[in-house]
């Protein structure tokens, strides 16, 4: 899975969260009194049309908070969800101009490089400032290291990377999620249910989060348990169903 649905979940929460709380971004194109509005008949609004929507709405905020990066950053990803890459770029190059050293900055950067020729070139240097950064001062790097391992295809690489970054940095559960749901994504189940044990064992993590940490892996064991059973029930099927040749030929002359 990688970045993909990682991606999708936070900032589709982020822009919920957003615009939730800053209304003020909708009232500024709504401040004419009624009686100068006229009644419009609203077209039908296709998938597209509510796909845009909130674009617009992430587009007046940028607009409204120039140097806040969250409100671009977030525009950017939105645009990336679309497939409008030379439009995510095009935020990206803002986004590098002013705030360069923003680990969300550098992991848009790395999302984009993602599938181009650039991605070899974007592994090796991470690769490279990795190792050369202090233990226990890396882990949104190493977070973002472990992903484009995973995302080129060297999964012991990556879960090398989220294990050492688990170790250095204990206070954060993010490598062992991380680690837990490559494990899940990889179809081993033991594995990533002892992972999601360590994490609910960590100190830092509080009730509700435990709760959460519960419920996921219930959810993963119920999601074994289903794929098991369709196993089961093809194999069955392949045994108790004879192909068609079989039965013609045993099939009895009158």
């Amino acid at each position: 899975m990688g970045l993909g649905l990682p991606l999708a979940l936070i900032t589709g929460w982020l822009i919920a969260q957003a615009l939730d709380q800053h209304p003020k971004a909708d009232q500024k194109t709504n401040q004419q009194p009624l009686s100068r509005v006229k009644p419009v008949k609203h077209p039908v609004k296709t998938k597209a049309h509510l796909a845009i929507e909130p674009e617009q709405r992430l587009e007046q905020l940028t607009l409204s908070h120039p140097r806040e990066w969250r409100w671009r950053l977030l525009l950017a990803q939105r645009k990336l969800q679309r497939g409008d890459r030379d439009g995510a770029g095009h935020e990206l190059i803002t986004l590098r101009a002013l705030w360069p050293n923003r680990p969300e900055v550098q992991n848009l950067q790395l999302l984009l490089a993602v599938g181009t020729n650039r991605q070899a070139t974007a592994l090796e240097q991470t690769t490279d400032r990795f190792k050369q950064t202090r233990k226990g001062q890396r882990l949104s790097l190493g977070l973002r290291l472990a992903d484009l391992q995973r995302l080129s295809g060297h999964d012991n690489a990556a879960i090398a990377t989220y294990r050492l970054i688990a170790a250095e940095s204990q206070e954060s559960i993010q490598p062992l999620l991380a680690l837990a749901l490559l494990h899940h994504d990889k179809g081993q189940k033991q594995q990533s249910q002892m992972v999601l044990l360590r994490v609910r064992n960590r100190l830092s993590v509080n009730e509700q989060n435990k709760q959460a940490l519960d419920q996921l892996a219930v959810r993963w064991q119920l999601e074994a348990f289903r794929k098991g059973e369709d196993r089961t029930a093809k194999s069955r099927l392949n045994v108790l169903t004879p192909p068609p040749k079989a039965l013609a030929e045993t099939t009895p002359k009158p």
